[in-house]
C-alpha cells in the first residue's frame, strides 16, 4: 500500500479503528476450565480431556490464576475492576468449537473503562490516548488446519482437520474505544500492549503461534462527520506489520467503494499477506446473534477490595517507567531507552550488562545492542534470548574498548566473532594477539625511529604540511603490527613532532 495513496484518502476520510486482542494467559500451567497443561506444539488432540471436549456430564472448574492475571492486565492499564462478575455462554456453531458454545463473559467483565496512552513516531511525534473498552476472559478455541488452502483459508482445500489441544486455554480478550485514526496508531497500541504483558509475565504473546492475536474493526467517514461508518472486522494479522498494512488496505479499500458509488458491508474480512490485500469471510456476527446467556455450571464472583489490592501490589515496573528511569538514571537519549525498555527480555539483558560494567558505561552497552547485536539478531530473525551473545559479554566488550585494550574496529571483529562461537571477548583478544598497546614509552621508541627514518616527511610537517600525520601514525601502527593504540600513537607523534 503506497504511503502516498493512504496519505490522499486519509486527507478526505477519516478512519475509525477498534481493536480486539486476544492473548492467550501462557503463564498459566493448566487450561481455563480443566487441568489439561497449557503448551504450543504436541501431537494433535493429545491435551484434551471430557470438560475441554465439552462432553456430557462434564463440569468446568474456573482457573483462580487466570482470573488473577485478567484482573493484573486491568490494573495495568487503569481499568477499573469488577467485584462482581460472571461468565456466560456464547452460542455459536464452528468446528473448532466442540461444545458448540464458548464460556466467556457478556455484561459482566473482570475489567473495564480503562486506557493507554501511546506515543506515535519517535522525535517530533505524537502522543494520544486509546480508551480500553474492557478485558474480559474466556477460552480458546481448537485450531483448524485447511489441508491445500491458501494462507490457512478453507477456500481451495481438500479437507480440513481440527487439533483441540488449544482448545480451552485461557484467553484474554482486550477490546479498546474506536479511537485508533490510523494504520501507525493500531500497530503502536498493539506493540506497546505486548510490551506491558510481557512485563507482567502473562504471556509469552507471539504473534506467529497464535498466542497473541489482533483483530481489527475498520470504518471509514468523511472528514468532519460525526456518524460512524459501516465496519468491517479484519483478521489474520499475525505480526505488527501486518497489522499496519491490513488496516491501511481495508481503509483505502472502503474509500475506493465509497468513491465509486458503492456501499461497504458489515462483514468478516481475512487478510492475506502474500496477495496482500483482504478479502471477504463472511457477514459480521452481532452481540445478539450469540445469545448469550449465563453459565448455569458456574456461579457468579464477589471480589474483596483487598484481594485487588493485594494483586495490585503484585505490579511490576512497567515499560513507561522503565524507560523514564533509563533516562534518570543512565543519561540515555528518549529513543534508546524507550527501544530498550519496550522488550522484558532485552530490558533485563541490558540491566544485568550495566550492572556488570558499571551504570557509567550504561551508554556505551546501549550502543553495542541496539546497533550491532540488534543487527545480528535481525539479520537471524532471532531472539535476544536465542543468541550466544549474553549480558557478561557485551559488559566485557565495552570494557576492553573503555580501557584501551582493544580499538573500536577490532571490537567489532570480536564481536563477530564471539556472535559465532559462544566465546569471551577476552579469550578471542589473547588467542588473535590483538590486543593493543598503550603504553607510552614502548609507543615512543617505535615512534622515535619512524621519525629518524623519514627525515624529509618531518620537515615537511614541521613546514606546515599537517595532512602528514595520517603518513607517521599508519607507519608506527605497521611497524607494532597493528596493535598500538591508534589515540596514544596519535598524541605521542603529534607531541614528538610539534614539540
Amino acid at each position: 500500500m503506497a504511503k502516498d495513496r493512504l496519505a490522499e484518502v486519509l486527507a478526505r476520510y477519516e478512519a475509525v479503528i477498534g481493536l480486539e486482542i486476544h492473548t492467550e494467559i501462557t503463564a498459566s500451567a493448566t487450561k481455563m476450565f480443566c487441568g489439561c497443561p497449557v503448551a504450543f506444539g504436541g501431537e494433535p488432540n493429545t491435551r484434551v480431556c471430557p470438560v475441554c471436549l465439552g462432553l456430557p456430564g462434564a463440569l468446568p472448574v474456573p482457573n483462580q490464576a487466570a482470573i488473577e492475571w485478567t484482573v493484573l492486565a486491568g490494573l495495568a492499564t487503569d481499568c477499573d475492576i469488577a467485584l462482581a462478575s460472571q461468565f456466560h455462554r456464547k452460542q455459536y456453531f464452528y468446528p473448532d468449537m466442540p461444545k458448540d458454545y464458548q464460556i466467556s463473559q457478556y455484561d459482566l467483565p473482570f475489567c473495564s473503562g480503562g486506557s493507554l496512552e501511546i506515543e506515535v513516531g519517535d522525535e517530533g511525534g505524537y502522543r494520544t490516548t486509546v480508551g480500553i473498552t474492557r478485558i474480559h476472559l474466556e477460552e480458546d478455541t481448537g485450531k483448524m488446519v485447511h489441508v491445500g488452502g491458501s494462507e490457512g483459508r478453507i477456500a481451495g482445500a481438500t479437507h480440513s482437520l481440527v487439533d483441540f489441544n488449544r482448545a480451552g486455554t485461557p484467553l484474554m480478550e482486550l477490546v479498546t474505544e474506536p479511537d485508533i485514526r490510523t494504520p501507525e496508531e493500531a500497530r503502536c497500541f498493539a506493540r506497546k500492549l505486548r510490551s506491558i504483558w510481557l512485563a507482567l509475565g502473562i504471556s509469552d504473546c507471539n504473534m506467529e503461534e497464535g498466542s497473541m492475536r489482533v483483530d481489527a474493526n475498520v470504518s471509514i467517514r468523511p472528514r468532519g462527520a460525526t456518524e460512524l461508518g459501516v465496519k468491517s472486522e479484519v483478521k489474520n494479522m499475525n505480526s505488527f506489520k501486518a497489522l499496519h498494512d491490513a488496516v491501511a488496505y481495508e481503509i483505502v479499500r472502503q474509500a475506493d467503494v465509497l468513491d465509486g458509488g458503492g456501499r461497504v458491508v458489515q462483514e468478516t474480512r481475512h487478510w492475506d499477506a502474500g496477495a496482500r490485500r483482504t478479502s471477504g469471510l463472511r457477514s459480521k456476527e452481532e452481540a445478539h446473534d450469540y445469545r448469550y446467556f449465563p453459565e448455569p455450571d458456574m456461579v457468579p464472583f464477589a471480589f474483596d477490595p483487598e484481594w485487588v489490592d493485594s494483586l495490585a501490589c503484585r505490579l511490576p515496573e512497567l515499560p513507561d517507567a522503565r524507560r523514564d528511569r533509563y533516562i534518570a538514571a543512565f543519561g540515555l537519549p528518549k529513543h534508546d531507552a524507550a527501544l530498550l525498555s519496550a522488550e522484558y527480555a532485552q530490558a533485563c539483558f541490558f540491566e544485568e550488562a550495566v550492572e556488570i560494567a558499571g551504570a557509567d558505561r550504561a551508554k556505551q552497552i546501549a550502543n553495542w545492542m541496539l546497533g550491532e547485536l540488534a543487527a545480528r539478531l535481525n539479520a537471524d530473525g532471532a531472539e535476544i534470548a536465542d543468541t550466544r551473545i549474553r549480558p557478561p559479554m557485551i559488559a566485557e566488550i565495552v570494557a576492553l574498548v573503555e580501557d584501551g585494550a582493544i580499538s573500536g574496529k577490532q571490537a567489532k571483529d570480536v564481536f563477530a566473532e564471539m556472535a559465532e562461537t559462544g566465546d569471551a571477548p577476552g579469550a578471542i583478544v589473547e588467542a588473535a594477539g590483538m590486543k593493543q598497546v598503550s603504553d607510552t614509552a614502548a609507543i615512543e621508541a617505535v615512534a622515535a625511529a619512524v621519525l629518524e627514518a623519514n627525515p624529509n616527511e618531518v620537515a615537511s610537517y614541521r613546514a606546515g604540511k599537517s595532512g602528514l600525520i595520517g603518513f607517521f601514525v599508519g607507519a608506527v601502527m605497521r611497524e607494532m603490527r597493528g596493535q598500538g593504540n591508534p589515540q596514544v600513537v596519535n598524541d605521542v607523534l603529534r607531541r614528538m613532532l610539534e614539540g
